[in-house]
């Protein structure tokens, strides 16, 4: 099976959805799959992940999505289904993970420019998304949500065996030529397996007129998105060993708003 970024293949009564990618306006957003999801009139729909997660809400948007749909959806993770995909994945009514695929749940991140009181505000935010994803893992794995609190904090890599036994999966398959970590950059994690870094090159480095798009389509104002690439521009200035080409900053350098 070759890997696809994102495609919906329906037939007859039955659907299979590829998500390849982030969740996010690099990758695979909300609107774009909602509007394409309510197309598809399948009784029963394959669920594809192979995603390092992305934006928040794009991600609740798309598990809202295809929870609400009729059709009776099966999840199978062929490679990895982190952060907010983690999310996605819930939405299957039957959760199938591949032998040698991963999950991984975390808290939100986010990127806050301003007072101590605007900071105070986003940590209140974020509390309030992470209770959010708390509710739908506990709901779906059985878990208790103070268990599913702490594992989101100390940001929870699990293989197939763990998933299964944790309640994110329910049934283990066969090894998958999808590779979890092919083409992503996993650097921004803190505890990905070590044979998950060997595949997690950093991405190659964007313009910042990409990753000041990038930001605003993750919520952040013209004035706050701005102010945050030329702040990258000025550490990436003072840290590179060579001289700063314009234009240029390290794609990853920065952390979209609501990141999960």
């Amino acid at each position: 099976m070759r890997n696809r970024w994102y495609e919906i293949q329906a037939k007859d009564e039955t659907a299979t959805i590829y998500i390849y990618d982030e969740i996010s306006s690099w990758g695979i957003t909300a609107s774009q799959f909602v509007k394409d999801l309510n197309v598809v009139k399948a009784k029963s729909i394959s669920l594809r992940l192979n995603s390092p997660g992305g934006n928040v809400f794009d991600g609740m948007a798309i598990y809202n999505a295809l929870k609400n749909h009729p059709a009776k959806i099966t999840t199978e993770v062929d490679g990895l289904a982190a952060s907010i995909a983690s999310i996605i994945a819930m939405a299957g009514e039957e959760i199938n993970i591949a032998e040698n695929a991963f999950f991984m749940i975390h808290n939100a991140w986010a990127l806050a420019i301003g007072s101590s009181g605007e900071m105070s505000k986003m940590a209140e935010t974020l509390d309030k998304i992470d209770t959010q994803m708390e509710k739908v893992y506990a709901k779906r794995t059985g878990q208790d949500q103070a268990r599913i609190r702490q594992m989101m904090a100390d940001e929870t890599w699990m293989n197939a065996e763990e998933a299964k036994e944790f309640g994110f999966a329910d049934r283990i398959g066969d090894q998958i030529a999808a590779a979890a970590c092919a083409s992503f950059d996993l650097t921004k994690f803190r505890n990905v397996p070590g044979n998950l870094n060997a595949g997690g090159e950093r991405a190659e480095p964007g313009t910042e007129r990409e990753l000041e798009k990038y930001l605003r389509d993750a919520g952040a104002s013209r004035a706050a998105a701005h102010e945050a690439v030329a702040k990258a521009r000025r550490i990436y200035q003072r840290d590179a060993e060579e001289p700063f080409v314009k234009e240029k900053v390290m794609a990853g350098e920065l952390i979209n708003l609501f990141r999960a």
